[in-house]
Formats: structure tokens, C-alpha cells, sequence
């Protein structure tokens, strides 16, 4: 093989040399002018989708009221039917059974959330399938403005009748609740016995707040369902448990929504056999959920609405953790401040009529005091005997000692609650004036646990 002069081989080498080097600048100049037509090509995209999106608009009202009118209101109906469906899963979620119930609430709770990240994903892949396609091929710009001006119009349209549409759904879903809530029960409903009260300070307390509920009504109740002592047994179940007071736990009874059985946790008489029998009614008229029969060392109660105010058990705090041990306190104290001021009324009143008949409530159990948003009221359980020699006087202390929850807020709350003094500040605000309004007791001096409530709301303790 004839052999290259020598310099004629080093000319080749530095020309390859020269290629090896030239090539990649040459690839990457070609590169970056790629990338700048196509964020080129993205903007002409997102401009030429704003300047059709008002045309689009219009095209999908025209559509809505015209050839897809029908479709339109399919659309709408499912809207409403959607906002019927979460007013109905937050103001009554044991419609959908014990079991599916607190999932429907939790998903009611976070429905926010939960269409803010559809409509997220909604709005992403619109915008972004015809950005990538563009991305892609240049070529397909003029279709993708198209396009994405077509869905940002269509949204522009849908998302506030579909918006306005769920409202309305929901307005309608929570009136159904309450109409269900309240239907045979009579809230709010006042009867005047008749009977003068013995002073001004005691006027009304006779007044019943709900419907009779009579041993004559559980009988009633009882045939007309083909119940017997046997139902009321097998009611004592693990899915009727409803809560635990002092000295028993109570069920929900399968045959009744007007009346709860009590089952003493360590009853030494009789067992529940033979007949049902009568027991006195210790405050006729009225309902804070005394017994209205029993069946052995059962008894039959009359049913009351709401759910226990305070924050939840140590019990329960551990099985359901911290947060949301918060969240059923907060649910709660924001459900107690917003009660209107007859609420109160009503319960200061109530209170003072368990004192006239020789009877006392329970302050230190928040639990004692059930909050029933629905018939915008707050219900007494777990009621005694007063000491006969010495009567229990009702103050005002009795009203916003237990709402508050002293001992939640100041010790298992951290920073003491401060994020809800002004739950608080309106529940203490509400009390002075029920308990003014009631003739309530005067305390001769405020005592510790009223003070410190004064002090977690924030407020100066009066009298300091």
C-alpha cells in the first residue's frame, strides 16, 4: 500500500478532527432553534385559544338551549341530584347505614377538596393534551387552538351552571333532612299545660319542647310493628350501640326512632323477662330522656336528638387518635356558638324545670348535653334525684361549663384552644343572656370552673 507523504497525513488528521468537533455544535444550534419554535408554537397556541374562547362561549349557550338542550338538563339534573346527595351524607349520614355512614360523612367533610381536584384534572387535561400535541407537531397548531379554544368556552359555560346547579341541590337536600329529622317528633313545638307557673322567674318551665312520649305511644308503636319484649332484646346489639352514660349503655330499638333502650352495665335484678311494665313519668310533657317503661333491669327511654357536646372520651381519644378527637370537639363547639339564642333559652329553661321537680342535671359530663343542629336545640340526659335536704341550684355555670369542655380545651387541646375562643366567646355571650331570661340561680361568686371557661375564651373572668 503506497504511503502518504507526511504532511499530506497530518492534513487529514486535523480535518477529521475539525469534523468531530464541528459536528455537535452544529446538532445542538439545530436543538436549541427547535425548542424556541416550539415554546413559540405553545404561545401562539394559548393565544389563539383566548381570542376563540368568547366565540366558544357563545357556541356552548346556543348548543345548551338548542340541539343539546336535553343533554343540558341531564347535566343539571345531576347536579342537583350530586348537591342533594352530600347536604343529605352531612346533616344525616346514618341514612346510609352504620357501616358506609362515616366514610359518606368524611367524603361530605372533603367534598371541597374532592372537586377542586376534579375539576384540577379536568381543567389539566384539556389544556394539556392539545399543549403536548402541540409540542409534539408544530404542524397541529392551527387544530389544537382550535381545540382548547372549544374547552375553555365549554368551561367557561358549564362550570357555573353546574356550580349553581349543585347549590341548589343542596339547598333542597338539607330542607329534606330536616323535614325527615324533625317529622313525628315535633320540634321546636311548645304546648302551654296550663297550670300558672308559682313566679315570674319559672314562667314556661311546664312547656313542653317535643311531642308527648308516652308509655300509650311506645304501645302503639310496639303493635303496630308486631314487636315484642324478644325485639326489645335483640335490639341490645353491637350495631344499635348508641352511647354510655354513668350506670348503662343504650341501643337504638329496631322497631321505634321515638324511643332508646338503657341496659345497666352491672345489673343485679331481675333479668329482662316476662312483660313490659309502665314507669312513672317524673316529668310529664317534657323529654330529657327519661324512662317511660321497663323490661326487667332494662329500661325504656324516651328517645333524644343530637349528638354529645365536649370533646370525646380517653377512651376514645386513643382509639381514634388526636386529630381527629380535635376534629369531633371542633365539630361540636362550632355547632354549639352557631344554635340560635332560643337554644339557649330553651335549655336554661329545661334546666330550671328539672330543678322544680326535685330533680338536678349533671354538669361535669359534657357528654350530658346533646347538640341537635337540626331542631336548632340542645338536649338534656342523664337526669337524678336532687338531694332532698339539699336541692342542686342550676346556674349558668351548668350551661357553659359542659359546652366549653374546661378540661379538653385547657389540657388535651395544645395551646389551650385558642383557635376556638370565639366558639366560645359566643356560647358564654348566649348563656348569660338564656340564664338572665330564665331566672336562673345567681352564683354568690363565680367558682373556678366558670372562671376558667372565661379564661379559655379569652375573656376577662368578671368580678377580677
Amino acid at each position: 500500500m503506497p504511503q502518504l507523504p507526511h504532511g499530506h497525513e497530518h492534513r487529514s488528521d486535523a480535518a477529521s478532527k475539525a469534523a468531530e468537533v464541528g459536528a455537535p455544535r452544529e446538532t445542538q444550534a439545530a436543538t436549541e432553534q427547535t425548542t424556541a419554535d416550539k415554546l413559540s408554537s405553545e404561545a401562539n397556541l394559548l393565544l389563539g385559544a383566548l381570542k376563540r374562547t368568547p366565540q366558544a362561549f357563545v357556541d356552548r349557550a346556543k348548543d345548551a338551549t338548542g340541539d343539546k338542550l336535553s343533554e343540558t338538563g341531564v347535566e343539571v339534573a345531576t347536579s342537583v341530584a350530586i348537591g342533594a346527595a352530600f347536604a343529605v351524607a352531612l346533616k344525616k349520614p346514618q341514612v346510609f347505614g352504620k357501616v358506609v355512614a362515616p366514610y359518606v360523612e368524611g367524603v361530605a367533610l372533603n367534598a371541597g377538596k374532592i372537586l377542586g381536584a376534579v375539576a384540577a384534572v379536568d381543567v389539566g387535561t384539556k389544556v394539556g393534551v392539545p399543549a403536548y400535541q402541540v409540542w409534539k407537531d408544530p404542524r397541529t397548531l392551527e387544530h389544537n387552538k382550535v381545540q382548547l379554544g372549544n374547552s375553555l368556552g365549554g368551561m367557561a359555560f358549564d362550570y357555573p351552571l353546574m356550580a349553581a346547579s349543585g347549590f341548589a341541590g343542596f339547598g333542597v337536600g338539607s330542607k329534606l333532612a330536616r323535614m325527615e329529622m324533625g317529622a313525628g317528633l315535633g320540634l321546636g313545638k311548645k304546648m302551654e299545660l296550663g297550670a300558672k307557673p308559682e313566679s315570674s322567674a319559672l314562667k314556661h318551665l311546664d312547656t313542653p319542647a317535643t311531642t308527648p312520649h308516652t308509655f300509650e305511644k311506645l304501645s302503639t308503636q310496639m303493635k303496630a310493628a308486631q314487636a315484642t319484649e324478644q325485639n326489645i332484646m335483640a335490639s341490645v346489639k353491637e350495631e344499635n350501640f348508641l352511647g354510655r352514660g354513668s350506670n348503662g349503655a343504650v341501643y337504638k330499638l329496631d322497631f321505634t326512632n321515638d324511643f332508646v333502650v338503657k341496659v345497666p352495665e352491672f345489673a343485679k335484678g331481675k333479668p329482662p323477662t316476662g312483660k313490659i311494665e309502665e314507669v312513672t313519668d317524673f316529668m310529664p310533657g317534657h323529654n330529657v330522656g327519661q324512662p317511660v317503661a321497663k323490661l326487667g333491669d332494662f329500661e325504656i327511654l324516651k328517645k333524644q336528638d343530637g349528638f354529645a357536646a365536649g370533646g370525646p372520651s380517653y377512651k376514645a381519644r386513643k382509639e381514634m387518635g388526636p386529630e381527629a378527637a380535635e376534629a369531633a370537639f371542633a365539630k361540636g363547639v362550632k355547632a354549639s356558638a352557631e344554635l340560635p339564642q332560643s337554644a339557649y333559652d330553651d335549655l336554661a329553661r329545661t334546666m330550671m324545670a328539672v330543678e322544680k321537680h326535685g330533680l338536678q342535671f349533671d354538669p361535669s359530663k359534657p357528654g350530658n348535653i346533646l347538640i341537635d343542629p337540626v331542631g336548632k336545640r340542645f338536649n338534656l340526659v342523664d337526669i337524678s334525684k336532687a338531694n332532698a335536704t339539699k336541692p342542686y341550684e342550676h346556674t349558668v355555670a351548668d350551661i357553659i361549663v359542659p359546652l366549653a369542655d374546661n378540661y379538653f380545651v385547657g389540657s388535651v387541646l395544645p395551646n389551650k384552644g385558642v383557635a376556638y375562643q370565639p366558639y366560645l366567646q359566643q356560647i358564654i355571650a348566649k348563656a348569660n343572656i338564656a340564664a338572665k331570661n330564665a331566672g336562673m340561680h345567681e352564683r354568690p361568686e363565680l367558682g373556678s370552673s366558670l372562671s376558667y371557661s372565661y379564661k379559655l375564651a379569652g375573656l376577662k373572668v368578671p368580678g377580677e
